[in-house]
């Protein structure tokens, strides 16, 4: 078992043959998890679409109409965020709010996946922060 030896051509044969196996196993987890995904995106598809149908007839007009203007927001809440931002940028960069000029701030979409993000914020707090 030990003391015997194989030439090039087996060892070339099991290697082949071993990565063969592993990437066949590969695939096949690959189809279990799509098919598994199609399941889960069916099964929400039917709980979310009769909560749909269901929700206009239960919400009055008056309800309604009431979301749609408490959504707008005042402008000096917008003057607020945007002298909170611009504190923060001048702390992280250690420069005085005067010195910043800000053109524009918009909020973008969370389109990450959910472990990116975790890494992101992880990397943010392990940078230390100039104190003065």
């Amino acid at each position: 078992m030990f003391g015997e030896t194989i030439e090039i051509v087996e060892g070339l044969q099991i290697t082949v043959l071993g990565m063969l196996i592993v990437f066949i196993v590969l695939v096949l987890l690959m189809a279990i998890i799509k098919v598994m995904e199609k399941v889960v995106y069916k099964i929400q598809a039917k709980d979310v679409a009769p909560a749909k149908d269901t929700a206009p007839s239960k919400l009055a007009p008056a309800e309604v109409s009431q979301p749609a203007a408490a959504a707008v927001p005042d402008a000096g809440s917008d003057l607020e965020l945007v002298a909170v931002i611009a504190a923060a940028v001048a702390a992280n960069l250690g420069v005085k709010p005067s010195d910043l000029v800000i053109r524009s701030i918009v909020r973008m979409p969370e389109t990450a996946p959910i472990w990116s993000l975790s890494g992101r914020s992880d990397l943010m707090t392990s940078r230390s922060i100039n104190r003065y």
